[in-house]
C-alpha cells in the first residue's frame, strides 16, 4: 500500500503537467512560419464547418507579402550545335562502352545460369550466377545516365536535323541494349 502511494505521489506531477495546457512542454502545433498561406484557415477560430474558411492573411488583416524570388532557376538556354554534338558524342561513348562489355557479360551470365540449373540455392554455382548477374548489371548501369542525358536534350538543342537523327539512332541503340 505504501509503495502504491509513493508511486502515485511521484507520478502525479508528471501526469498533471501532461494534461494541462501551457507550461514548458513542447507543442505539436505548427509555428506561424510553418504554414503555407495557400492552406485554408477558419475565420472564427472554430472548425471550417462552423465558419467560412479563409487564407491566414484575410484572418489577420495583414497586408499580403511581396512576391518572393522563384524557387526554380531560370530555364537554361538551348545548347549550341557544337555543345549538342559534344553531348551526343559523350553519350555515344557510354553506349559503345556498354555494348562492348555487355556481350561477354551476358555470355558469362548465361553460362552461369546453365551451370546453376538445378543446383541448390546456397551452392557455388548459384553464387557464381549471382556474381554474373551483378557484373552484367554493373556493365549496364551507366546506360540509365546516358538515357537521362539523351532525354534532357530538347528539340531546341537539336535544331539541326542531323543532330536529331543522331539522337534517334542513339535512342534506338539504348533500347536494343535494354531489350537483350
Amino acid at each position: 500500500m505504501m509503495r502504491a502511494l509513493l508511486c502515485l505521489v511521484l507520478i502525479a506531477p508528471a501526469l498533471a503537467a501532461c494534461g494541462g495546457r501551457g507550461g514548458t512542454w513542447p507543442s505539436l502545433a505548427p509555428r506561424p512560419g510553418e504554414i503555407s498561406p495557400m492552406v485554408p484557415r477558419n475565420a472564427g477560430g472554430g472548425r471550417c464547418a462552423e465558419a467560412p474558411c479563409a487564407p491566414p492573411m484575410a484572418q489577420t488583416g495583414a497586408a499580403p507579402l511581396a512576391a518572393a524570388a522563384p524557387d526554380m532557376p531560370p530555364p537554361t538556354p538551348p545548347l549550341t550545335p557544337a555543345a549538342a554534338e559534344a553531348e551526343l558524342t559523350a553519350i555515344e561513348a557510354i553506349i559503345a562502352s556498354a555494348e562492348t562489355a555487355a556481350g561477354p557479360a551476358r555470355q558469362a551470365r548465361d553460362a552461369a545460369r546453365l551451370a546453376a540449373a538445378g543446383a541448390a540455392v546456397e551452392s557455388a554455382a548459384a553464387s557464381r550466377l549471382d556474381l554474373a548477374d551483378a557484373a552484367l548489371a554493373a556493365v549496364l548501369a551507366p546506360l540509365a545516365g546516358a538515357a537521362f542525358r539523351l532525354e534532357a536534350l530538347t528539340p531546341d538543342d537539336l535544331a539541326d536535323p542531323a543532330l536529331a537523327a543522331r539522337r534517334a539512332a542513339l535512342a534506338a541503340r539504348l533500347a536494343a541494349l535494354a531489350d537483350q
